[in-house]
């Protein structure tokens, strides 16, 4: 990958910490990220629509499909983040969540006849990250069993991350329709930017059908999400995506970019370690280092 790819995904990696560490902090709800989704579309459409007015009457239908698709993993992604960090820590979780969907879209690279752009060394680097990432629910190294793993925390986890590989793929295809319609000459920001309002409104049409299921108008009416942290979340995810469809456009293949997005994960976890207290051991601390081994393979490849 080119610096200027690297240096985008590594701002989208900070700022994707962040907005999960927020979440976390405020207490995760299908509510308070449908109102996080919302703030991003009703913001950012009126911010960029003077700048991309043409690209928007020039979508296709294929490419409006593509966006409501990728607007109902989005919705996935987030029912499985909310419920996941409902239950364990965002320092375990978040690892798992990240991680797991390079393995999928591994296999979607190879099913959509991409896979030899991808180098033998970014695929060892992409096996440790996910490799890395099993050692994290384990308090010490004699604990190596199932039962860390098949519990509900886990499956919301990996909900999220098939979510994540999901609309990470038809993200890629989406944008790379919209760069190629004929007759527009935007530049590569503003064709993500607007991509990333869409889906944030995409999303939030799917989070706002699921929040008219009884159980969850009550949890609304029970307890309200913050205003001014759905807000930040909200801002923070449309800065995070934006950043990540740009470097779509500048890196070889998509599963570069979701790879060196897994910078993340030690950020997250000294994030949860320093200011949500959450517990430091010894096969966390492994588990990181192998990722972030697993980080620098991918870069140097």
């Amino acid at each position: 990958m080119s610096g200027f790819t690297l240096l985008l995904v590594l701002l989208s990696a900070i700022t994707h910490a962040g907005w999960n560490l927020a979440g976390k902090k405020a207490g995760p709800s299908i509510g308070y990220f449908w109102l996080a989704s919302l703030w991003g579309f009703v913001l950012g459409l009126p911010l960029i629509l003077p700048f991309t007015w043409p690209l928007l009457l020039a979508l296709t239908p294929p490419i409006w499909a593509w966006l409501l698709l990728s607007g109902l993993f989005q919705a996935l992604y987030i029912w499985g983040l909310a419920e996941a960090y409902r239950r364990g820590e965002l320092s375990t979780l978040y690892p798992l969540i990240r991680s797991s969907p390079l393995i999928l879209l591994l296999l979607g690279s190879l099913l959509l006849g991409s896979a030899e752009r991808i180098s033998g060394g970014a695929v060892l680097g992409i096996v440790l990250i996910v490799g890395g990432c099993f050692f994290l629910p384990m308090q010490r190294f004699a604990d190596l069993r199932l039962s860390h793993y098949l519990n509900a925390a886990t499956c919301f986890a990996l909900l999220a991350a098939t979510a994540t590989a999901g609309y990470s793929l038809i993200d890629d295809l989406a944008t790379r329709a919209m760069r190629e319609l004929p007759g527009l000459q935007l530049h590569d920001a503003w064709v993500a930017l607007l991509y990333v309002v869409l889906q944030a409104g995409s999303a939030a049409l799917w989070l706002g059908l699921a929040m008219l299921l009884p159980g969850l108008r009550r949890q609304w009416r029970n307890a309200p999400p913050p205003l001014g942290s759905s807000l930040f979340t909200g801002v923070m995810m449309l800065l995070t995506y934006a950043l990540v469809v740009w470097a779509m456009a500048t890196a070889r293949d998509v599963s570069y970019v979701v790879a060196f997005r897994q910078i993340s994960i030690p950020i997250t976890v000294a994030l949860g370690i320093c200011l949500l207290g959450e517990r430091l051991n010894p096969p966390k601390v492994l588990g990181v280092a192998i990722v972030v081994v697993g980080l620098l393979l991918v870069v140097l490849n």
